[in-house]
């Protein structure tokens, strides 16, 4: 990470490409941290181009935004296609994505709030799962825009006030990453072990 900092800070002029770019391949679901990149550019702009704050993070506010859509687009255009990779098979069902595309409604832009600080690919699962549930793009894109300054800008604001301990910072964010990934996988543990427990307990009750 240190070096890749240097770099950014030798190539200043081009640093709002090369986060632009790097946010660009992580909407495609490549390990690229969007937590990490909001912090360094923000340590970066504090360090290194403190002139052009604005401008680099408008230029990662619009590569967090953008990123999603493209997230978006391979949930909606490959639909239920995707229950056929195995991975997906595991996750997603049409009824949970019918589940999930009413929670969207019920609770409206506040799921969008809440999944952008959720780390360890919980936030592609949540625009993924939009585009499954058929939620209007006009509609995601807007909701996600105003969840997407809330965390972008907070998470910038702290590389940028912090900048010169950033070292320090990626560190505890890449643990909190790990952290937040081990407690998503048992919770969805937990969550289809009651499930299963209920189903069961529902046959018993049917066969006495």
């Amino acid at each position: 990470m240190e070096s890749f900092v240097s770099f950014a800070c030798e190539n200043a002029h081009s640093a709002h490409w090369i986060f632009f770019l790097l946010l660009m391949l992580a909407g495609l679901s490549l390990p690229i941290s969007e937590d990490i990149i909001l912090l360094t550019g923000g340590a970066i702009a504090s360090t290194c181009i403190p002139d052009e704050t604005l401008h680099l993070f408008l230029w990662i506010y619009a590569g967090c935004w953008i990123s999603a859509w493209e997230t978006y687009w391979i949930g909606r255009y490959f639909g239920p296609k995707l229950y056929d990779i195995r991975w997906f098979r595991h996750i997603i069902t049409p009824e949970r994505i019918h589940r999930l595309h009413h929670y969207y409604e019920k609770f409206g832009v506040f799921t969008f709030i809440i999944g952008r600080f959720i780390p360890g690919g919980v936030r592609n699962a949540l625009f993924m799962t939009a585009g499954l549930g058929k939620m209007p793009f006009l509609k995601f894109i807007l909701r996600d825009g105003f969840a997407c300054c809330i965390s972008a800008s907070t998470i910038f604001s702290i590389g940028y006030t912090f900048g010169a301990n950033y070292k320090t910072i990626v560190h505890y964010v890449a643990k909190y990453n790990e952290i937040a990934a081990i407690l998503v996988v048992s919770i969805a543990v937990l969550a289809i072990a009651f499930i299963y427990w209920r189903s069961s307990r529902k046959k018993k009750s049917s066969l006495s």
